[in-house]
């Protein structure tokens, strides 16, 4: 199981942090599996490998959440509980991605839903569209569906919508499970919302 300190869980969830190092001897986790971290969600394991302290990148740093070599080792020292050689010594470098809450979840983001789940989000969506008096949802994928992923800032050009209501209207959409986001790419949609796209168009 991987565990990791709560300050973190909203990055990981984001997916803003990526990669983490731990103080271990051996490679505990495989790569390709899935693993349940306590209170967080399924991590599916990209790569797993040492790497030695001193060679770890500012680039890696980030994407562990860490702002620089000094939190990082103040960090590293106390999840060891030792004090540790940051010169000679070496960690294992473990790169995930966070996949849900649970399986249930990632296999409806992959549009294995049942009929009626798919009329419900149906109806959710257009409850969502009649409050806000417009067809945000519609727009919203098409744009990610023509385009790819996108980051807030081209949404903004495209839509053009003010950049507040855009993240709000993205956070409806990840809880529908219509998108998903990742910090380098931006939101992307889901197998989910190619299924749902279909089923609006025909409305």
């Amino acid at each position: 199981m991987l565990s990791f300190s709560k300050k973190y869980h909203e990055d990981i969830r984001a997916g803003k942090i990526t990669m983490s190092f731990r103080d271990w001897k051996t490679l505990n986790v495989q790569k390709n599996k899935i693993y349940k971290s306590s209170s967080l969600g399924l991590l599916k394991i990209l790569d797993v490998s040492f790497r030695k302290l001193s060679d770890i990148s500012p680039g890696e740093l980030k994407k562990a959440g860490f702002r620089g070599v000094q939190e990082f080792r103040d960090n590293f020292e106390d999840s060891a509980r030792r004090a540790v050689n940051f010169k000679e010594e070496s960690a294992v470098k473990i790169e995930f991605e966070y996949l849900g809450e649970d399986i249930e979840n990632r296999k409806r983001l992959m549009g294995k839903v049942t009929p009626m789940e798919l009329f419900e989000i149906r109806q959710n969506i257009l409850a969502l569209e009649e409050k806000s008096g417009s067809l945000w949802v519609v727009k919203t994928l098409e744009a990610l569906e023509k385009q790819g992923p996108q980051k807030i800032e081209d949404l903004e050009r495209s839509l053009k919508m003010p950049p507040d209501m855009i993240k709000v209207n993205l956070r409806r959409l990840r809880g529908l499970s219509l998108i998903s986001s990742k910090s380098k790419r931006g939101y992307s949609i889901t197998p989910l919302s190619l299924k749902i796209l279909g089923i609006l168009r025909k409305k």
